[in-house]
């Protein structure tokens, strides 16, 4: 994986159900989808090794591609992409390798939709991959906050950025969080407008991509899983383990609803579960939102349960953004960092500049920067 610069975005380096009654163990089969509808037709073989998660425990298919796990009544269940194969991918080039089972759907009350009931936990759900050639060298698309207001932010972005990208021979790409500034109903249009790159699309959640009026961290993300899935997941390619970061935790006091930085104890579970599968000589890279270090207070002790884990890799980089400038860290011990090689943190420049400000050029898009002058 090489790691290249432009524009203004830092390049580092659907599951298929049959309904039953309602069970408290999840199982299906992981196949491949040889003739790509995404249903596992008679002929489709299983996928053995592959990873499966509920957002905590982590289980490898058998022989035949069968797998079997724990639910709750508000799970995600999600595919581990593994190496050489692609998951299913939306009109939009979202990518789509998980399941959700919240029968009841989500809490009432939020200001924007999140997920519909989804009725009784399937018989089977199935997980639909298919082959594809990955080179040991790739570009990866990383964009820092793209972060539009508005509809004609998105705009810009489109003929800022998306137009030069079109085409892209890339393997991925990865929004690293603030994919919108707040009004969560302009996800559909800016998926349409990123799927105009032509490549798979992964998305990490942002502290502006959270439902404000939920009163509980574990609801602020409902609307962000119905259009994306789960806020946290892992993935492989190329022989690389990336592992998607939820870094933003919501909170209230009394009257005030604020943010701070921090991890759920299930999030780390996944976590430490995810890269106990992963061989010690595999690169992994750790993609969040909100920077390690530099940026919005962590709630003790989850920066530091999340350091002992990453400390255990011999090979192991980050990125994040958030603070809109671009900087390469690298966490010591004064960070509270134990390993004796430090850790190498990337805070990514960000696609909407310093938030889309600054004069406008001759096709009356701002001439934003960030505030470092990147």
């Amino acid at each position: 994986m090489k790691l290249l610069n432009r524009v203004c975005l830092c390049v580092a380096l659907g599951a298929m159900v049959s309904i039953v009654s309602a069970d408290e163990t999840a199982t299906g089969t992981v196949f491949n989808d040889a003739n790509g509808n995404g249903r596992l037709d008679q002929g489709e073989s299983g996928i053995p090794d592959v990873g499966v998660s509920n957002g905590r425990a982590v289980v490898k298919t058998d022989a035949d591609g069968r797998y079997s796990i724990a639910v709750t009544d508000d799970t995600i269940l999600f595919v581990i992409k593994p190496d050489r194969y692609r998951t299913r991918l939306d009109e939009n080039h979202v990518s789509r390798f998980y399941y959700i089972h919240k029968p009841n759907g989500s809490p009432k009350g939020l200001k924007f939709p999140g997920v519909a009931p989804t009725g009784p936990l399937p018989g089977e759900v199935n997980f639909a991959l298919s082959r594809q050639k990955e080179a040991e060298e790739f570009d990866v698309l990383f964009f820092g906050d793209p972060q539009p207001r508005t509809q004609q932010e998105i705009d810009f972005m489109a003929h800022d950025v998306i137009e030069g990208l079109a085409g892209s021979d890339a393997a991925f790409g990865v929004t690293l969080g603030d994919i919108l500034f707040d009004d969560l109903s302009l996800f559909d249009s800016f998926n349409r407008t990123v799927g105009k790159i032509g490549i798979p699309w992964y998305n990490v959640i942002g502290n502006h991509d959270i439902n404000y009026k939920a009163a509980r961290d574990e609801d602020s993300d409902e609307t962000f899983e119905r259009v994306y899935g789960p806020a946290y997941y892992s993935f492989n390619y190329g022989g690389v383990h990336f592992i998607v970061v939820d870094d933003v935790h919501w909170m209230t006091d009394g009257k005030k609803m604020f943010y701070r930085s921090g991890l759920s104890d299930s999030q780390l579970e996944f976590i430490e579960n995810d890269l106990e599968q992963v061989p010690q000589e595999t690169l992994v890279v750790a993609m969040m939102h909100i920077p390690l270090v530099k940026s919005t207070a962590w709630l003790k002790p989850k920066r530091e349960r999340l350091f002992r884990i990453l400390e255990s890799r011999d090979h192991c980089v980050s990125l994040a953004g958030h603070t809109h400038h671009h900087e390469h860290v690298m966490i010591g011990g004064e960070s509270g960092w134990k390993r004796p090689q430090p850790h190498h943190h990337i805070i990514n420049v960000t696609v909407s500049g310093s938030w889309w400000s600054g004069s406008p050029d001759e096709s009356g898009i701002p001439h934003t920067m960030c505030k470092d002058g990147t």
